[in-house]
């Protein structure tokens, strides 16, 4: 009996090989009939699946062509004259009173766990994993090899290597132009691990200015809205408009200009020379290719730009910049809370002016021209733009603004760090914003979970609708637009647990053990205080002594999110 059922199960399965298509088709004309029109077009999608790449791009159908097409995409001309070519392969003298550099197997440890797991792989195929799972042997190993790359100032030729992947921008948009494409770096495992120790010793030994809060510890995007949004109520309210010009870099990590990095680096941080020598050494004999469809383009070099995606890449940048910050804190024109000048606020390469006059503005932006004309940058007119935050309600004639001898576009909303700003510092355009975000991660949770478990689903809803970005600055907005977002979190809970529409959402939240829209709001707010207020950054600490029980995020809070006529100890936060 077995061996006859076994004949029979063979036969079979040869028989649905056999005619996979037409079973296939077979499931999908029953599908039409019973009028599943989901489940039809889901069958007839897997039919044709669309492919990893286009055929076509920019008119090129060879794979190799494409490839060295998107090299001459991707490459960035540096527009200044380079320095001598035996000035650039110099090498600095490392300090023959000190010991030599030596990385610890600790050190090696330390940064192995600290990296992401389930990253792409570069050229080598190896990943973050290996490393992990290799032995309790390899971090000594790694440690003797990179302090020999140090004390030689030598890296080999496959760690220099970089596969560089085209990405498309925009999914809805034209995946045939090349503009439509952006550039991912795959660097090799041993490369990474070395670009993370080589930037803990550049954090060590570069000071930067307060102003800077790009990729630093302790600072992040919202303390950047929140230093802006602080300084512009901070004249508003006292009748004063304030001229703000958010500023924005064309390919500004892609323009550094090596030799003037260099110098930077040698005169104005204590890095030490062997630091600085093996990274001349990186960047000067990196070697890139493209890869498409399994085609690789030639070899090329990079004569300008930070690495991309590397880590230390960030660091050098802010570096790059900081003497422009500098220049425009030294200025002592523009806007100031208690003798604490804050005329600019960058986070890396977004930078906006912030001045309670025309004139002063104007001299922040001449500032501005000399330093990126002597850099080697290029600001673009067409995403800079000019906001007036007014003082109630009044009308101000703004002259005509300009940059290089282009004049600006004024604007009465700008995106900035991914928040709505408005002129009147209202927030219900901001919270439009995130009601859209939500919805769509609302969405994508019941369409691909609605099968899972309870348990599974409240993990996902936590983690993808629990995220609600710079919840905590929204102090200045309608009842309507804070009600519009909290039917749309309450709704998004009901549509992925199955819940009747008209179920109670305090019920329901409660029984899943989930936080309300307002148990939401009044974390973050309560993170960010405790976060602002034990921050050393000198334009925090001129903000937070103006966050006491007047300041509007204080009354906020304690309006909305606190019982009545309870006593509050705002110094506890």
């Amino acid at each position: 009996m077995m061996c006859e059922s076994r004949k029979t199960f063979k036969s079979k399965l040869k028989w649905c090989q056999t005619n996979k298509q037409q079973i296939q088709l077979d499931i999908i004309a029953t599908h039409h009939s019973q009028k599943e029109f989901s489940s039809f077009w889901k069958h007839t999608k897997k039919l044709n699946p669309k492919p990893s790449v286009p055929i076509s791009v920019e008119g090129l159908n060879d794979p190799k062509q494409i490839a060295e097409m998107f090299v001459e995409h991707f490459k960035v001309q540096p527009s200044l004259s380079s320095v001598a070519s035996n000035n650039s392969q110099q090498c600095y003298p490392g300090d023959l009173t000190s010991s030599p550099v030596l990385i610890t197997a600790g050190e090696i440890r330390s940064v192995l766990r600290k990296m992401t797991r389930g990253k792409s792989p570069g050229h080598d195929h190896l990943s973050i994993e290996h490393l992990l799972f290799a032995g309790s042997h390899l971090p000594r190993v790694l440690a003797l090899f990179y302090s020999l790359c140090m004390s030689h100032e030598y890296l080999p030729d496959n760690m220099l290597k970089t596969m560089v992947v085209p990405i498309i921008k925009n999914k809805t948009g034209n995946s045939s132009e090349k503009s439509n494409y952006r550039p991912i770096s795959l660097a090799t495992i041993l490369a990474k691990v070395l670009d993370r120790l080589l930037d803990q010793q550049l954090r060590k030994h570069i000071k930067l200015h307060d102003a800077q809060f790009g990729f630093r510890p302790g600072l992040s995007t919202e303390t950047a809205i929140l230093c802006l949004k602080q300084t512009v109520q901070y004249y508003t309210s006292r009748s004063t408009p304030v001229y703000a010009l958010f500023l924005d870099l064309s390919k500004a990590f892609d323009s550094v200009q090596y030799d003037v990095l260099w110098e930077k680096l040698l005169k104005e941080t204590d890095v030490p020379n062997d630091y600085i020598n093996i990274l001349k050494y990186w960047y000067l004999n990196q070697r890139n290719y493209v890869k498409w469809a399994g085609e690789h383009s030639d070899m090329y070099g990079l004569q300008c730009g930070v690495r991309q995606g590397g880590v230390s890449s960030t660091t050098l940048f802010n570096l790059y910049m900081n003497e422009l910050i500098v220049e425009l804190s030294g200025a002592e024109v523009g806007c100031s809370i208690d003798g604490t000048l804050i005329n600019n606020i960058s986070y890396a390469d977004d930078m906006v002016l912030l001045s309670p006059s025309i004139s002063a503005l104007k001299k922040l932006i001449t500032i501005c021209e000399h330093y990126v004309e002597a850099h080697g940058l290029r600001y673009n007119v067409s995403k800079s733009e000019l906001l007036v935050f007014k003082a109630k309600n009044k009308t101000y004639s703004v002259p005509m603004i300009k940059i290089n001898g282009t004049p600006l576009k004024q604007v009465q909303s700008f995106r900035y760090l991914g928040h709505w700003v408005t002129e009147s510092l209202k927030d219900d355009l901001d919270i439009e914003r995130e009601r859209r975000a939500l919805c769509i991660r609302a969405n994508m949770l019941s369409r691909r979970f609605v099968r899972c478990t309870k348990n599974v689903k409240v993990t996902l809803f936590k983690a993808y609708c629990h995220s609600l970005y710079t919840c905590s600055l929204w102090t200045n907005y309608t009842q309507r637009s804070y009600g519009v977002l909290r039917t749309q979190y309450n709704n998004a809970f009901r549509g992925l647990m199955g819940l009747p529409r008209h179920c109670s959402a305090s019920g329901m939240l409660a029984a899943a053990e989930v936080d309300s829209l307002s148990a939401i709001i009044r974390k973050r707010v309560a993170s960010l205080l405790q976060r602002v207020r034990g921050s050393a950054n000198s334009l925090l600490k001129a903000v937070v002594a103006r966050l006491g029980a007047d300041s509007a995020i204080m009354q906020h809070w304690t309006r909305v999110h606190l019982v009545k006529d309870t006593k509050i100890n705002y110094n506890n936060f």
